[in-house]
C-alpha cells in the first residue's frame, strides 16, 4: 500500500518539486525512487546536479533520464526545486553548497554526518532565518529514524544515555567475521560489493564515522556542541577472528558501539566509539549485517529502543523521502534552531564505565 493523501498533501496543490545534489550511491537510490512506480505523488523530481551528470544521465532509465541534467550547481540554484537534496560527502564543499541553498530559498535535505557533525548549528540558524527548513534523518541512522526519536518522540523526556551501533558497514563486517569465520579483509570486501562501505573503509573500522554521528546525537540528545574529534575512538580494524570466537565462548559478541551519557549536574560528558564485548542476547548482540541499533535511556520513559539498516543507498533513501514528506506537508514551518552548550569535561573509555553500561 503507497503513502496516503493526507501524509504527502503537502500545502500546495502542486507538490514539491526536488533536486539532487550528487548522484553516487545515495542519490541514484532517491531517484530510484522519487521516479519509480510507488513514487510518492506530492513529490517531483525535476533537476539532477552531478559532476558526470552527461554519462550518467545516458545510463539511466525512463523517466529518470527526463528530468533536467546538470554538472553546475548554479543551475541547480535557479531552477524550480523547492527543496534540494545534498548527498555529497565531506565538509567541503557541500558546506557551501548547503549554504547556498538556503540562501537561494531551497530547504534542504543532507545525509552528510561530517556536515551536519561540524556545521549543524550554523545552518539550522540560517534555514530559520531564510524561513526554510534543514532536516538530516539519513546522515545518522540511515533507515533507524534516531534523529526523530531524539528531536521528536522523546522531547517530553529527559535523556540521560545513549548506547548505539551507529555504523552499518562495521557491523557488517563483525557479524560476517562471527558467523562465516572469514577474514576482515575478506568482510570488508564483501561489504565494499554489497555497497555498504566507504571510499575509505577505515573511516568506518576506526570509528571517524560513528564519532560525527555520536557529535551529532550528542547535540539532539543533550543539547551539547560537541567536536567529533573530541569523542575517543578506538580503532575495529585489529579485531581478529581469535577474538571473536574468545568472546562466543563466553555468550559474548563484538560490536562496534557508540557510548554517550551526560551529567547535567556536573556538565560531564562520556562519550566514546569502541569495539564492545555485548552480550549475545542483547539488542546490539543480535544486530546482524548493516543494522544500526540504539536503546536510549530516559529519566521517565526507561530505555526506547529502536533499529534499522544503516549502510547503502535504499536505506538512506528511506530516511531522505522522510525528511522530503515532513517538509512537504508543511513548507511555511520554521524550526527554531537549537541553542547548544559546551560539556565541562568529556570523558573517553573505559573499562568500569563500560562493564556499567553494555
Amino acid at each position: 500500500m503507497g503513502l496516503n493523501s493526507f501524509q504527502t498533501s503537502g500545502n500546495s496543490p502542486g507538490g514539491c518539486h526536488v533536486g539532487i545534489l550528487g548522484f553516487g550511491t545515495v542519490g541514484a537510490a532517491v531517484a530510484r525512487r522519487l521516479t519509480g512506480p510507488d513514487h510518492i505523488p506530492s513529490l517531483h523530481l525535476t533537476y539532477i546536479c552531478d559532476r558526470r551528470a552527461r554519462d550518467k544521465r545516458a545510463r539511466q532509465p525512463e523517466p529518470l533520464a527526463s528530468c533536467a541534467w546538470t554538472d553546475r550547481f548554479d543551475d541547480l540554484l535557479s531552477s524550480d526545486a523547492d527543496i534540494i537534496i545534498e548527498t555529497v560527502s565531506g565538509g567541503e564543499p557541500a558546506l557551501d553548497y548547503v549554504r547556498g541553498a538556503l540562501l537561494a530559498g531551497k530547504s534542504v535535505v543532507s545525509a552528510n554526518k561530517q556536515l551536519i557533525a561540524h556545521h549543524a548549528a550554523p545552518l539550522l540558524t540560517l534555514a530559520e532565518r531564510q524561513g526554510r527548513q534543514l532536516r538530516f534523518e539519513a546522515a545518522v541512522g540511515g533507515a533507524m529514524p534516531i534523529v526523530r526519536t531524539l528531536s521528536d518522540s522523546l522531547a517530553g523526556d529527559q535523556v540521560l544515555r545513549v548506547q548505539a551501533i551507529l555504523n552499518g558497514t562495521t557491523n557488517a563486517v563483525l557479524s560476517r567475521m562471527d558467523a562465516e569465520g572469514c577474514s576482515l579483509d575478506e568482510a570488508i570486501a564483501a561489504a565494499c560489493a554489497a555497497g555498504y562501505a566507504e571510499d575509505d573503509p577505515s573511516v568506518d573500522l576506526d570509528g571517524v564515522d560513528a564519532a560525527a554521528k555520536l557529535a551529532i546525537v550528542c547535540a539532539l540528545a543533550f543539547g551539547l556542541r560537541v567536536k567529533p574529534a573530541a569523542i575517543e575512538t578506538r580503532t575495529t580494524g585489529q579485531i581478529s577472528n581469535s577474538d571473536l570466537g574468545d568472546a562466543r565462548q563466553r555468550g559474548l559478541a563484538i560490536r562496534q558501539i557508540a557510548h554517550a551519557d551526560y551529567d547535567r549536574a556536573s556538565g560531564l560528558l562520556t562519550a566514546w566509539v569502541a569495539p564492545t564485548r555485548v552480550s549475545r542476547t542483547s539488542p546490539f548482540g543480535r544486530a546482524e549485517g548493516p543494522e544500526n541499533v540504539a536503546v536510549v535511556r530516559c529519566a521517565h520513559a526507561g530505555d526506547v529502543g529502536i533499529s534499522g539498516t544503516g549502510a547503502g543507498g535504499d536505506a538512506a533513501a528511506v530516511a531522505i523521502l522522510s525528511d522530503l514528506i515532513t517538509i512537504a506537508r508543511d513548507r511555511a514551518a520554521i524550526v527554531p534552531a537549537p541553542v547548544l552548550v559546551e560539556p565541562q569535561q568529556i570523558n573517553g573509555y573505559s573499562e568500569q564505565k563500560l562493564a556499567e553500561a553494555v
